[in-house]
């Protein structure tokens, strides 16, 4: 037990520290496209919420590969099984909270509109974010098992 809750800690942590630069850049470069001009805030605020995305990400990447892969070893799992498992469990989050927008926020606009384009950029992000993580994790896992 004790060394699955360390495996589960060191993915996790393996997760922010793809999230955060990953998130961080792709911040940067988003902000500049949609509200160019100068910003005046501190460039350490914006690591917070992607080490926390991150790592809610790697629970869900988890969860989804502890329900659909369970009792198989690692050497046996297939890379794009367990690459989509990254891009289902990392887009979860934000697919929900795009689900409680659409239902909560009065006259939110139709699917034709920027702004839906807008909301549903995370899933976007947190998919392929997903993918490198979940490929970078197997890669490590199969290591892992090789020795």
């Amino acid at each position: 037990m004790l060394r699955k809750v360390r495996a589960a800690l060191i993915i996790s942590g393996l997760w922010v520290l793809c999230w955060v630069p990953l998130g961080r850049a792709l911040d940067d470069v988003l902000t500049d496209i949609l509200a160019p001009g100068p910003r005046i805030d501190d460039p350490r605020l914006g690591m917070v919420p992607w080490a926390i995305w991150g790592a809610l990400s790697r629970l869900g990447f988890a969860i989804v590969l502890g329900l659909r892969e369970r009792g198989r070893p690692v050497d046996t799992l297939s890379a794009f099984r367990v690459l989509s498992w990254g891009a289902v469990g990392s887009a979860v989050l934000p697919m929900l909270y795009t689900v409680y927008t659409l239902f909560t926020w009065p006259g939110f606009p139709g699917p034709g509109s920027l702004l839906w384009l807008v909301t549903l950029l995370p899933v976007a992000i947190s998919a392929l974010l997903g993918v490198v993580c979940a490929g970078v994790t197997l890669v490590l896992m199969r290591a892992g098992t090789a020795r």
